[in-house]
């Protein structure tokens, strides 16, 4: 139940808890750590024992409360040990020379990968021989600390398997101490390590008391990048009566290591990087000039990059673009099956112009979408590629104007055949531009409704396919290939941009941009915003606003209760949108026809007595005649006629494509959902909805061959999925060595710059969504969020204004907002740690600034000159 750092068995996790069992491996290695023993949590059995068998224990099961864990921590603190306990003990700090001992937690559930108690167990210092007995039970309490517990609760793990090992070691008298990252924490880089270092214990820094020393370093070269003194100003040594004293330092600006240390500190921290084979942290000290290793752990929190993306040390380095959350407006992960049809449809609409793969354009994999900017630079040219990804939004363009591609990215050789790309790249702009020349120099009206009809056939050839009785992989083809030939129209969305740009021109320089974009509200087209006037009209009906309940609604769609007005209604609109729904372009998404309650709830959320459906044709009609008026002034009335009815009659198409592609996935969802069931029935899968963690080509074997696994092929399937699932903040750009980029802006006066999306300045309180119907957008409030798809379409009904971290004035939620004429601003990093639920806002969609008039909080977790 007691084991020692040098035992020759490595204990079990759940016995001695991760930091512990690392201990002695860093010892078995040998590493210089100080002597040690463990007193595994089956030395604790008595002490839990009595614990869980008393009614406070009842309690704290049922919620942690501050009071009920108060009397836990006192009742445990007051344990002694037994006269078992006591000889365990005593033969075992025979194996530790005598002086002074640091007493600490290792529990099983502490320090391990998706998971972070930093700071809640308690640690003594200086403890004397007599005293370890109480200093054990001091250790042992903290597992009772409220914060422990709840953090226990938040994270999903049992209370009533709580337990603990405690460490005592030898306490090194550090000169010098501090931590190691084997990789840089602050951009995630692998080929950085980052060391802080200051004087005495390292309990300063732990616990952030002090400034310390931060150095970078190289790991490929063993070359210091960069220092950063810390103001140092005391430090905590070993009391010669027990315990720690505090003490200033005489020079607190002196560097804390040399330069040959800063070096050894960070091969220590490769050494224990490389042994567990994955980023570790370290706690280290130096005494008499000898480098202690006193504790090591994982990272839990850097952001891996898959292995396929990953380049080794001091090799050629590759830039990464994640788009889906800058382009689809979701930045969780597509499922297996979702990503396999999203791959199909690239390849139809992209073709050999942009080869997907690794060693292609473009790269989906695993859930996510990643251009390969590298390789595009090489192929296409590092200042054409640039001018093309800088459109996304302005914290992409901010990033690859600070990176000087051709040096650090841009590899040596192209990655694939060009020979025949420019030449079919010459046949699609011959295809799509001379409809474009025609539309501009004639009529729209013969392109639009060409698209039209290529739209509405899409729909029926997918609405009325014939699919039973086929394989899987033919089903997708079919379904794709009648997708595909909407994109033969595409001139329609094109044309329509040009006439903006067109637009804006005729007005450069006269403050006029604003009512430009007032002419591209709610057009005709637009299948995302003629939804919400569909949404609008449903929560109109009076035996709507009279349903009181999801289940009384429920109730009387399937028994069809509602007047047959409605119920038309209703039906026609499930039969145009209700293929829709959240992370829509995934199969695996549930469609807003499974879902009624969340339907319902979406309708009762819509204001219906005064919401920007009702203001914004006005509003489009005073900006078309402000602007007639200037144009006739400026004797250009006829180019301006010309290019608003161009403009208004032809870029609401632009979201019509992904609708289409969306219809065709809930189709082929259906297909996958009967497969599901199939195998369910036959005992090959344990749900229906596992169908989704599996591949085209798997569904298709395993309609051929009945052997096939499916069981297994999943699990390998998902395996990629799990080495990444505790990731909630994916980064936009990142290079093969796990560097990520982030943007960084400067605001006067705590502005918060961003892009300007949709004009209008708007003030109101914040409410931050991370989803769409976490809670409920008051009248009035701002909506705050990481970024919006067409799911999100009733709550901009509602919005006073939109505040979005990343996309572009093509994405989702800048379309709709511009649609709605909501003052919205995108391109803030960070904005939902910067901007809390309740803080007073200014949105000011013109210029691109949001500014926190009122804060919430007394004390912000991030503030924004900091994360800014």
């Amino acid at each position: 139940m007691i084991y020692d750092f040098r035992s020759k068995k490595t204990p079990k996790l759940t016995e001695v808890g991760g930091k512990a069992q690392s201990l002695i491996e860093m010892t078995k290695a040998g590493l210089k750590v100080p002597e040690g023993i463990v007193l595994s949590t089956g030395f604790f059995t008595p002490w839990l024992t009595e614990i869980k068998s008393s009614d406070i224990w009842k309690q704290l099961l049922e919620g942690p409360t501050t009071g009920i864990c108060q009397l836990l921590e006192t009742k445990a603190k007051s344990f002694t040990l037994t006269k078992e306990q006591e000889i365990m003990l005593e033969n075992a700090m025979k194996s530790i020379e005598d002086g002074y001992y640091a007493v600490r937690s290792s529990s099983p559930e502490e320090d391990l990968e998706g998971t972070s108690f930093a700071g809640m167990y308690t640690t003594i210092l200086g403890v004397t021989k007599d005293r370890i007995p109480e200093s054990i039970a001091k250790a042992f309490s903290s597992m009772f600390n409220y914060r422990v517990m709840e953090y226990k609760n938040k994270n999903h793990m049992h209370l009533e398997h709580s337990s603990i090992s405690i460490i005592i070691q030898r306490q090194i008298p550090s000169e010098i101490s501090g931590i190691g990252f084997s990789i840089n924490p602050s951009n995630n880089c692998y080929d950085e390590a980052m060391v802080n270092a200051s004087f005495g214990l390292g309990e300063t820094i732990v616990s952030g008391v002090v400034t310390p020393d931060t150095y970078i370093i190289n790991k490929v070269k063993q070359k210091i990048l960069e220092k950063k003194i810390g103001k140092k100003d005391f430090g905590l040594w070993l009391n010669r009566k027990g315990g720690t004293l505090e003490k200033s330092n005489e020079d607190p600006m002196k560097q804390a290591l040399s330069d040959k240390q800063i070096i050894e500190v960070s091969e220590l921290v490769q050494t224990c990087e490389i042994h567990y084979n994955k980023p570790m942290d370290i706690e280290w000290a130096y005494y008499k000039g000898i480098l202690y290793l006193l504790q090591a752990r994982p990272i839990t929190t850097y952001i891996p990059l898959f292995p396929e993306l990953v380049t080794k040390p001091g090799e050629e380095k590759y830039l990464y673009m994640d788009t889906m959350g800058l382009t689809q407006g979701f930045t969780e992960s597509m499922s297996v099956l979702g990503m396999d049809v999203w791959i199909r449809t690239l390849d139809l609409a992209k073709g050999d112009i942009y080869p997907t793969g690794v060693n292609g354009a473009i790269v989906p994999i695993h859930g996510r979408q990643y251009i390969h900017v590298s390789n595009i630079a090489k192929t296409m040219g590092v200042k054409r590629t640039m001018k093309r990804l800088c459109n996304y939004d302005g914290p992409t363009r901010m990033i690859f104007e600070s990176i000087d591609f051709a040096k650090e990215y841009l590899p040596a050789k192209k990655p694939y055949s060009t020979k025949h790309i420019y030449i079919k790249m010459l046949k699609q702009v011959i295809n799509i531009g001379i409809p474009i020349v025609k539309t501009l120099l004639t009529d729209y009206k013969k392109l639009r409704d060409d698209y039209r009809n290529a739209s509405m056939k899409a729909k029926k050839g997918i609405r009325e396919g014939i699919y039973d009785n086929k394989l899987y992989s033919e089903v997708v083809e079919e379904v794709m290939n009648k997708f595909f030939k909407i994109t033969k129209s595409y001139s329609i969305i094109l044309t329509g941009m040009i006439a903006m740009r067109k637009l804006k021109k005729l007005f450069k320089g006269e403050d006029m941009e604003a009512r430009v974009v007032s002419l591209g509200m709610d057009l005709e087209g637009n299948p995302t915003s003629a939804m919400g006037h569909h949404m609008y009209r449903l929560a109109c009906y009076k035996e709507i606003i009279e349903t009181k309940s999801s289940q009384e609604f429920i109730r009387n769609i399937k028994n069809r209760a509602y007047s047959s007005q409605l119920m038309r209604d209703y039906d026609s609109y499930m039969h145009a949108y209700g293929c829709r729904g959240f992370k829509e372009i995934d199969i695996a998404a549930p469609r807003t026809y499974e879902n009624l309650e969340k339907f319902y709830k979406q309708l009762k959320s819509i204001r219906i007595e005064d919401n920007h459906l009702l203001h914004v044709k006005k509003r489009r009609r005073e900006a078309y005649t402000i602007l007639l008026e200037r144009a006739k002034e400026k004797g250009i009335e006829k180019k301006f006629v010309k290019y608003a009815s161009l403009y208004q009659n032809t870029f609401g198409y632009r979201e019509d494509p992904k609708y289409i592609f969306v219809y065709g996935v809930a189709e082929l969802r259906k297909q996958a959902l009967k497969l599901g069931d199939r195998f369910v029935k036959e005992g090959r899968l344990r749900a229906i909805e596992e169908v989704f963690d599996l591949h085209i080509q798997d569904i298709t074997i395993a309609q051929r061959d009945a052997t096939y696994d499916l069981i297994k092929a999943r699990d390998k399937n998902l395996a990629p999925y799990k080495e990444v699932e505790h990731i909630k903040d994916w980064p936009n750009i990142i290079d093969s060595r796990g560097k990520i980029y982030r943007p960084i802006r400067k605001g006067e006066n705590g502005d918060i710059i961003g892009d300007p999306i949709a004009p209008g300045i708007v003030r109101g309180r914040a409410k931050v969504l991370h989803s769409p119907y976490e809670k409920a957008l008051e009248p009035g409030e701002i909506l705050v969020t990481r970024a919006t798809e067409p799911a999100w379409t009733p709550i901009f009904v509602n919005a006073a204004g939109v505040v979005l971290e990343v996309g572009g004035p093509l994405q989702h939620g800048a379309i709709i907002a511009r649609e709605y004429g909501i003052p919205c601003v995108s391109g803030i990093s960070n904005v939902q740690k910067i901007i809390k639920d309740g803080d007073l806002l200014e949105v000011d969609g013109s210029s691109g600034i949001v500014r926190i008039i009122e804060d919430t909080s007394e004390l912000r977790e991030y503030k924004v000159q900091d994360v800014l």
